[in-house]
């Protein structure tokens, strides 16, 4: 069952939180693909490599299906991965990455003041997205491109404003036309050449 429409974070947001002399620095990212989540947690990763805990989660859809992934690094098991993975689950959000740095300030949280504190960190990260209209909503769309030879160019260009596509670009050869469009639905036309799902 491929999603419809999901809420995403639209570029990159930071928030930094201070419990108990710990620093929780939250980057929360939207992202396209799993790679694309990983090679972020990367990069954060190799930002703060100084810090005591780089923790990760994300959820991204591939293949019409929810991938999901969290990560304790090292913090003790279940206090701070999957309280940053269940608030992204509360908000609903898909195709985003979240790590949240922790310098650890010499006082233990304990196990519930660390699912606190990085639950907090992930919700203050989507409230600044929230009040900076930063979390959108993207919707499943077709991208197709058609080949179009010139005999019926004027014909087919009709049928497809009539059907109401969204053309992304127009390109020519000496013999054809290449369209490369976008429509709720896929195009069932011998001229499509190439068709992808994609969020838009």
């Amino acid at each position: 069952m491929e999603i419809e429409r999901f809420r995403t974070i639209e570029g990159t947001i930071e928030t930094k939180l201070n419990i108990e002399r710990s620093i929780f620095i939250t980057t929360l990212k939207g992202v396209q693909t799993e790679e694309e989540a990983k090679a972020f947690i990367s990069e954060i990763n190799k930002k703060y490599q100084d810090a005591t805990h780089n923790c990760p989660a994300y959820r991204v859809i591939y293949s019409g299906n929810i991938l999901e992934f969290s990560s304790d690094a090292g913090e003790p098991s279940g206090t701070a991965g999957l309280p940053m993975l269940n608030t992204l689950r509360k908000h609903q959000l898909l195709n985003v990455v979240v790590v949240v740095t922790r310098y650890f300030g010499g006082v233990k949280l304990g196990v519930r003041g660390l699912i606190d504190a990085y639950s907090k960190a992930v919700e203050i990260a989507i409230e600044k997205a929230q009040s900076e209209g930063r979390i959108i909503e993207k919707k499943r769309v077709y991208k197709q491109k058609l080949k179009i030879d010139f005999l019926s160019y004027g014909k087919k260009m009709q049928q497809l404003s009539y059907i109401g596509v969204n053309i992304l670009d127009i390109s020519y050869t000496e013999e054809y036309a290449l369209i490369e469009l976008i429509h709720s639905e896929p195009l069932d036309m011998p001229e499509v050449v190439d068709t992808q799902l994609v969020y838009v």
